[in-house]
C-alpha cells in the first residue's frame, strides 16, 4: 500500500481523469496514477491537504458518513461574520433552502481582517480584477472545522452567514495535518507518524 500527503494546487479536479481538464493525478508519474486515487474531493479552486492512496478500505472508511473524521479549512471571505451567525453555524444550518436536512454542527472561529489588495496572489481571475479594482475591499479570515463531507459544504455554510469564500484551503483531516514545508502542488509519502495518525481515525 502507498500513501502520499499531497498540497493540491487550485486550478486542478480531485479526480483519476477528466476530459479536457488537469487532475491531482497528473501531478504524479504516469506509472502510479492508475493504482492511485485522491480521498475525498477538494474543489476546483480549494488548495491544501489531500490523501492519495491505493488503500480503498482507509478511503471508505474515511469517507464513510458515521466515522465524522473532522477536516478543517482555512478560509478568507467578503462578508461580515456575526457571533450570532457562527452560533447558529455551530448548531447545525439549512444549507439548501428547499430541503429540510441541516448541516452537522460546525466550529467556526475568526482570524484577522485585511484586504484583497493583501491576498492578491491567492484569489481567482475573476476576484483579481475587483481586487485590482478595489483593491481595499475588507476581507475576513478564519477557520472551519466540519464532520460531513456534503458537497460545498464549507462554502455553503460561509453562504448562510451572508458571506462568501474567495480562497479556501484544507488543513487538516483527523489528527493529519498538512506539511507547511510542502510547496503547492507536490507531494511526498506520509511518515510513519502520519500513517499511524490517519489509519487510527
Amino acid at each position: 500500500m502507498e500513501y502520499y500527503m499531497l498540497n493540491k494546487p487550485a486550478g486542478c479536479i480531485t479526480a483519476r481523469r477528466a476530459p479536457r481538464h488537469k487532475t491531482v493525478m497528473d501531478l504524479f508519474p504516469e506509472d502510479k496514477r492508475e493504482q492511485l486515487f485522491p480521498v475525498g474531493r477538494l474543489d476546483r479552486d480549494t488548495e491544501g491537504l489531500l490523501l492519495v492512496t491505493d488503500d480503498g478500505a482507509l478511503c471508505a472508511r474515511l469517507l464513510s458518513p458515521k466515522s465524522g473524521v473532522p477536516k478543517t479549512y482555512f478560509f478568507y471571505a467578503l462578508g461580515t461574520l456575526t457571533q450570532e451567525r457562527i452560533c447558529e453555524i455551530e448548531q447545525g444550518v439549512k444549507l439548501y433552502p428547499t430541503r429540510a436536512e441541516r448541516s452537522a454542527p460546525a466550529t467556526v472561529i475568526t482570524c484577522e481582517t485585511t484586504t484583497l489588495g493583501n491576498i492578491k496572489h491567492l484569489l481567482s481571475p475573476q476576484d483579481l480584477k475587483r481586487a485590482n479594482r478595489r483593491p481595499d475591499t475588507p476581507v475576513i479570515s478564519g477557520t472551519v472545522t466540519v464532520t460531513e463531507g456534503k458537497k460545498h459544504e464549507v462554502k455553503r455554510l460561509l453562504l448562510y452567514a451572508d458571506c462568501r469564500i474567495v480562497y479556501l484551503k484544507r488543513l487538516s483531516m483527523g489528527a493529519l495535518a498538512l506539511d507547511p514545508a510542502l510547496p503547492r502542488g507536490t507531494y511526498r509519502p506520509l511518515s510513519a507518524t502520519e500513517l499511524k495518525q490517519i489509519k487510527g481515525l
